[in-house]
């Protein structure tokens, strides 16, 4: 979500942070919660502070800072590593009900409002399902809820950060949906590597490989191209605009032949430089991997 707004409110994990960051919807393979693990003490479900979000690869995405003197609502100011303009915040609205089973979780930025469930494990992680705008409010946090980690009490934002108000969004929507398409590739590739663990193959099946995702198809649609070199496979997974005005995403995985001939995989991401509803091309060989297609640029995955 916040990978993923946060996936979609957020220019990447579906802001979507983005948060949503892809996302903040990126997404993520994390197994359901058992209630038992869940602290429901509301003096435990406090939100108020700065949080940090990463990928899955434990490099940080972004940061999220909430500013409340209740912590049921207030200010919530989000950053993404993803943002190429520099010391920028998204400012936003949230409200927060920690005496709901699940607890809820609602963001608005602009005219884009999430709801969302969370939850504050034991160990201190802010749990947070579904970072999608305009989605109906899930009833479990499910299998990839976005994790944010507290770093600190602070509910300040720098003097020389610039604040993105809700009224300025409306010229930020654009990157903000195009976070979806960043933190759906993301999660589509999270899937993509389980199942090549577990059968030592790609799907070209995106059925397959959505299940269990929340994945809107209003803004994108999704492609999978298998390619086979020499003895390495290599499968590219594309997010393509429905709406005119959105950058394209591609997301590729490929194998590697280990010394004990085993297969790994390594995975790079891109996104479109320009504005595009065209399918990206092949990605690029390169000494013992890929670059990212004509037209595109390296992004984090």
């Amino acid at each position: 979500m916040f990978n993923i707004f946060f996936k979609r409110a957020f220019a990447n994990q579906s802001i979507a942070f983005v948060f949503f960051t892809s996302g903040l919807v990126s997404g993520l393979l994390v197994s359901c919660n058992p209630t038992s693990d869940r602290v429901r003490d509301a003096s435990t479900q406090k939100l108020a502070g700065t949080w940090e979000f990463k990928n899955s690869d434990g490099g940080k995405i972004g940061t999220a800072v909430f500013e409340t003197q209740n912590d049921i609502d207030g200010n919530v100011y989000i950053f993404s590593n993803d943002l190429s303009s520099g010391r920028i915040a998204i400012a936003g609205k949230f409200k927060a009900n920690a005496h709901t089973n699940p607890q809820e979780l609602d963001f608005v930025f602009g005219d884009l409002t999430t709801q969302t469930i969370y939850e504050v494990d034991r160990n201190g992680l802010l749990k947070i399902a579904n970072t999608v705008p305009d989605q109906v409010r899930p009833n479990d946090l499910g299998w990839q809820p976005q994790q944010l980690t507290k770093i600190s009490d602070r509910m300040t934002i720098d003097s020389d950060i610039k604040i993105l108000k809700s009224a300025d969004l409306a010229s930020s929507t654009a990157s903000i949906r195009e976070n979806e398409g960043k933190a759906s590739i993301r999660a589509i590739m999270r899937s993509q590597q389980q199942i090549f663990q577990e059968k030592g193959q790609f799907s070209t099946d995106i059925n397959q490989i959505k299940s269990g995702l929340q994945l809107n198809s209003d803004l994108y649609t999704y492609k999978i191209n298998l390619f086979t070199e020499g003895s390495e496979l290599m499968v590219q997974h594309s997010a393509i605009p429905v709406k005119d005005g959105l950058k394209a995403y591609t997301g590729i995985i490929y194998t590697i032949s280990g010394e004990n001939g085993q297969k790994a995989t390594r995975l790079i991401m891109c996104e479109s430089n320009l504005t595009t509803k065209a399918i990206a091309s092949k990605p690029q060989n390169q000494d013992e991997g890929y670059r990212c297609p004509n037209n595109y640029t390296f992004i984090d995955p």
